[in-house]
């Protein structure tokens, strides 16, 4: 089985979530809203505690099938959560994903998603066997495609329709990242 832990560094750690963890995982949700929900369509002011414990245990669950894996940033000094990265929409038989990521509103501009993403990468390469990850981000939300961009990833263009946003088709920049991406 999987580690727990895919990062560790003096002030943060990236690891698996639980369920006992979803009131830090609703309140990093909650303080995130306004920023978040532009982008995506489950974080809204409808978004409560237990939302938060049914993600926590639905991602345990689809741990345990190897349909996705979700890990939470964890601030050591605080205990806040600040972010959460994900592989997910994994291809066994292509060992392909996709990554996704989010950071907490007052956590913006360390860096930290990118710490995350790179994290999750060399996981995903060295653990899941997986030989191309896909980062898909929206046309005008230029943050997420630069931490695309300062992970290593290559851009492979905007793709129109790609994605779905309170149901409207909206165009997304594609990056993919490879396993000679990543510094050994």
């Amino acid at each position: 089985m999987f580690s727990r832990l895919i990062y560790q560094d003096a002030g943060l750690e990236i690891r698996f979530p639980n369920e006992l963890e979803a009131p830090l995982h609703f309140d990093a949700i909650h303080t995130s809203i306004r920023e978040i929900g532009v982008w995506e369509s489950w974080c809204s002011e409808n978004y409560c505690l237990e939302d938060s414990r049914q993600y926590l245990l639905d991602s345990y669950v689809k741990r345990q099938r190897g349909q996705e894996y979700r890990f939470c940033l964890y601030e050591l000094d605080s205990g806040k959560i600040v972010g959460s990265v994900a592989i997910n929409r994994i291809v066994p038989e292509y060992k392909t994903a996709n990554i996704g990521y989010w950071i907490r509103s007052d956590s913006t501009g360390r860096s930290l998603a990118v710490i995350a993403v790179k994290a999750i990468a060399r996981f995903a390469f060295d653990e899941l066997g997986m030989t191309r990850l896909e980062i898909v981000a929206m046309s005008g939300n230029l943050r997420s495609c630069r931490v695309a961009e300062k992970s290593g990833a290559v851009s492979e263009g905007l793709h129109r329709n790609r994605l779905y946003l309170r149901g409207q088709p909206r165009d997304a920049w594609v990056y993919s990242l490879i396993p000679g991406d990543l510094p050994q």
